[in-house]
Parts: C-alpha cells; sequence; structure tokens
C-alpha cells in the first residue's frame, strides 16, 4: 500500500482549550508545516473551525466521533462543567472511546492538579496508558511520532511479529541479550548449533529475522523485542513502566522505573525490581532457614512474561504497567483478549491463541515459557501453594492479572515445596547461636550484646563471639543504632 492510499486522516486535539492555548497553536503548526504530514493529516481544534459558530454538538462532537486519531491532553486544570457533570475535554474523551478502544493521551507534569483533573487522570489510567511531557516542544514530539507510528500501521497491518525491519542487521543485536538467550534457554538443538554457526543463522533459526538471497541478514519485530541493542531505532513502542505506591492507591510513588531494554535484559531487570520492592520473611524449621517471600516470584514473573508475549504492540502510546501495592501486585498489558478468547476460557482452553505468534514460539524455547499454553494454571497453582488466593483476571480495554497480597502477614506453607532453604548443619553453629535465630527470625525478635548476655547468661564476650560469627556468615544483620549495635534478620 502507498501512502498515497491512506485517505486523509483526521486528528482531533481535546484539551482544556485556555490552559493549553500555547501548545495546541504549536501543534496545528508543526502538523501542518511537516512535509508529510501536513500531505495526510487533517488536525481538528476547535479554536480554528470557521464552523464554531453553530452549536457545540454539531461542531465538536460530531468531529470527535468520526476522527481517526484522538489526541487528549490533560494539565492542572480540569475547565469548566460541559454536561452531565463532565467538561467538555472529559465528554469528548466519552464520546470518543464509546466507538473505539484505543486514544493518545499526554499528560502535562504539573505539581498542582486540581480535583477535577486528578480524577479525570486517575479514571483514564485505568483504561489508557499515557505519555508524560514537560514542554510544548516535547508534546509537538511525542504526538507526531504517534501519528506516524499510526501512519506506518496502516501501511504494514501485517503480521507484527514477523514484519522484517529492513534497516536491521546484526550489528543491530546485543551480545549480552543473546549470551541471556543461551543461559535461559531448554531446546538442546539450540545449544547444537552455539559454536557451530554464525549469528545470522542462529537468529534465523529461531525466528528472530531471516537471511535474504544476497546473504544479508535483517532481524524481524521480534527478534529486535528480544536481542536489539537500541530498540527505539526500530520505533516499536515498547515501554515498559514499574512502579511502587505506597498504599493501596496510585498517590504517592516510593520507587519508579521505566525501562525500554530487550525481553531477556528486561527479565532480569524486572526481578531486581520485584525483590527490591517487596517483603521477604523467613522461618527456622528444625536445623533449615526457609525464605517466605510476601509473593511467589514465579507466579508474578509468569504474568510479567504473558504481558510482554501476548501485548497488542500495535496499540501506540501505550505501556506494560506493572504496579506493586501494600496489598496486590497489578499487570496490565495493553489490548484485550485476542477474539474468541474469554475470561471464562482462561486455563482451560486446548489450543489457547496467541496474538504473537513468534514471539510466544521464541519464548518457548526458554525457561520463561516452556510449556506454552499452562501459564494461566501455573500462577494459579504458584498462588494456593503460598496460601494466597488465585490471581484476578480483567480485560476492559486492556488485558490485567491482580495477585493479592497477604496483607502484611508472613504466609508459610508446610506443603509448599518451592521454597528456597539455608542448610544450617553446614555452618557450625553452637546450640545458643541456633536458639537466638530461632528468636530472631521466628519471633522477629532483636539482640544486642547485652540482651543476649541475659538471655543466655553469658559473658559479654562469648555475646559478642556468638553474634558476630552470625554475621559474619551473613545469617544476621548489625544494624548501628546510637552506641547499641542490633542484631536483626537478614533478607
Amino acid at each position: 500500500m502507498l501512502i498515497c492510499d491512506i485517505m486523509t486522516l483526521k486528528v482531533f486535539v481535546s484539551s482544556n482549550i485556555e490552559e493549553f492555548k500555547e501548545e495546541r497553536k504549536l501543534l496545528r503548526q508543526e502538523i501542518l508545516q511537516d512535509p508529510i504530514l501536513g500531505r495526510f493529516v487533517e488536525p481538528y481544534l476547535f479554536e480554528f473551525d470557521a464552523a464554531k459558530s453553530q452549536t457545540a454538538d454539531n461542531v465538536f462532537i460530531n468531529e470527535v466521533e468520526h476522527c481517526d486519531i484522538y489526541i487528549g491532553l490533560i494539565g492542572s486544570q480540569y475547565g469548566e462543567i460541559y454536561r452531565h457533570g463532565f467538561s467538555a475535554t472529559e465528554y469528548e474523551y466519552d464520546t470518543y472511546i464509546s466507538k473505539k478502544a484505543d486514544a493518545y493521551i499526554f499528560v502535562k507534569n504539573a505539581y498542582n492538579r486540581d480535583k477535577g483533573s486528578n480524577n479525570f487522570l486517575k479514571r483514564i489510567s485505568k483504561k489508557h496508558m499515557y505519555k508524560e511531557f514537560n514542554n510544548p516542544q516535547e508534546l509537538v514530539e511525542e504526538v507526531k511520532k504517534a501519528i506516524f507510528e499510526n501512519i506506518e500501521e496502516r501501511l504494514h497491518p501485517g503480521i507484527f511479529d514477523v514484519r522484517l525491519l529492513k534497516n536491521s542487521s546484526c550489528e543491530d543485536v546485543d551480545p549480552r541479550a543473546l549470551d541471556l538467550f543461551f543461559e535461559n534457554f531448554t531446546d538442546k538443538s539450540i545449544k547444537q548449533l552455539k559454536g557451530l554457526r554464525d549469528m545470522d543463522k542462529i537468529l534465523e533459526y529461531i525466528g528472530a529475522g531471516e537471511i535474504d538471497e544476497l546473504g544479508n541478514f535483517n532481524l524481524n519485530t521480534a527478534g529486535a523485542l528480544f536481542f536489539a541493542r537500541d530498540i527505539s531505532k526500530f520505533h516499536l513502542d515498547h515501554d515498559i513502566k514499574m512502579v511502587r505506591f505506597n498504599g493501596t492507591e496510585r498517590l504517592e510513588i516510593i520507587d519508579r522505573f521505566m525501562t525500554e531494554s530487550s525481553f531477556f535484559i528486561l527479565l532480569e531487570e524486572f526481578d531486581e525490581f520485584f525483590w527490591k520492592n517487596t517483603k521477604l520473611g523467613a522461618v527456622i524449621e528444625g536445623m533449615k532457614r526457609v525464605d517466605v517471600p510476601e509473593y511467589p516470584i514465579k507466579a508474578i514473573r509468569e504474568g510479567f512474561v504473558n504481558a510482554l508475549a501476548h501485548r497488542n504492540y500495535e496499540l501506540t502510546g501505550n505501556c506494560i504497567t506493572f504496579y506493586i501495592y501494600d496489598d496486590r501486585i497489578e499487570i496490565i498489558s495493553p489490548g484485550e483478549l485476542p477474539y474468541p478468547m474469554t475470561l471464562e476460557k482462561l486455563g482451560i482452553e486446548e489450543n489457547p491463541k496467541h496474538r504473537n505468534k513468534n514471539i510466544c514460539n521464541i519464548f518457548g524455547r526458554t525457561k520463561y515459557m516452556e510449556h506454552a499454553g499452562t501459564g494461566i494454571k501455573r500462577m494459579r497453582d504458584e498462588m494456593r501453594d503460598a496460601g494466597l488466593k488465585e490471581p484476578e483476571f480483567f480485560n476492559d480495554g486492556f488485558f490485567g492479572v491482580r495477585f493479592l497480597g497477604p496483607n502484611g502477614k508472613l504466609i508459610y506453607n508446610k506443603e509448599n515445596k518451592n521454597y528456597n532453604f539455608k542448610n544450617l548443619e553446614k555452618y557450625d553453629l553452637n546450640k545458643r547461636q541456633i536458639e537466638a535465630l530461632r528468636k530472631i527470625i521466628n519471633e522477629h525478635h532483636v539482640f544486642t550484646y547485652n540482651s543476649y548476655c541475659k538471655h543466655f547468661n553469658v559473658s559479654r564476650t562469648t555475646s559478642r563471639r556468638d553474634l558476630d560469627d552470625l554475621v559474619e556468615k551473613k545469617l544476621i544483620k548489625n544494624t548501628k543504632l546510637g552506641k547499641e549495635n542490633n542484631f536483626s534478620m537478614v533478607r
């Protein structure tokens, strides 16, 4: 399809007109003056419409209903109420999403956002991802990028994850990402290829690209997502947002991490963020220290891998979100379940439908997706084994999974065989040290040198020797508080 085959695309810009007066003017100017967009895109902004003297319903509502691309801007001011308790901006948004699922939302970073804007943003964030911007020029660049990606999708609507990237080669491959693939693969046939074949032949074999008749290698989109050194070079929308919130709402952020890394590097980043922002408890059972995590990481990682594998990458302007709250974890991926899958069929469908078959095939060669189609069951089993509720799934524009936590409790299931443990017998501990470990770990007790002396009726020299030995063996930690040394559990 040639670009001239695309009819003029109507882009509707929705916002509080007064607050974004300069941004709207600049957007219109930049789109019309762009050598490509100016020929194929018709921006609609109410203040520049010659027909605005007519009733609003006959003008902007009609325009938003029939636009091809919706651009929504949210700032600090909600705006005057237009109808049904909503501002004109929110009313336009509702009108658009009543007929179409996707929208491009851009949010201005603001210190003081009024109540209406906060509520509107909170509502939108449940259904749509959004891009943040700091100044008008940054907004223009993000909007133009979104429009170009929309045009690209219309030009090349083929199967996403096998689409060849003609401007790619083996030089775009990150050696570390390829090494991580070999470290995590389970397919024995791949092991035989390593060291025997060139990189391009291995990548072609696993479905990450193709070698043409001239011997030139090109990555495909799946290959870029798994192995590219710089994925942004290929304009693939694959942002990941990880956030740890304080509390049960999206209000105060404790930790935040944004990434565009390739998949295997991304999974290392996921593990690090997970362990950094979830709790780890422990119990002493016999001569073993058993680590009891707040959530079973295998279940959460399975949900994260599913989001990567089944995301609708052709929905631009969105990202996968990995949100940790005090009481739950939520992973949300752009795109609904592929037809004809339903929530009721999850985990029981014998022939699950894959939106991205090539991505799933590459993942399927690794430990992250060894048995395609069983991920939902494994998530449910892991949560049950950890003594937690089964994950909840939702499918309302985006597909998501919610893992409910233990609400601050340490839930230890003796029947669960998946816990990590340390065999204390190999540490050559005396009876006092074993009892001290039990109190520190099972009862969250904190010892000082003096309290250890009193508890075990020993000298300060013995107390220091016992506790320092446990610290040296990394079984407990020593925290200095004032003049006191406090000995407590180490993660």
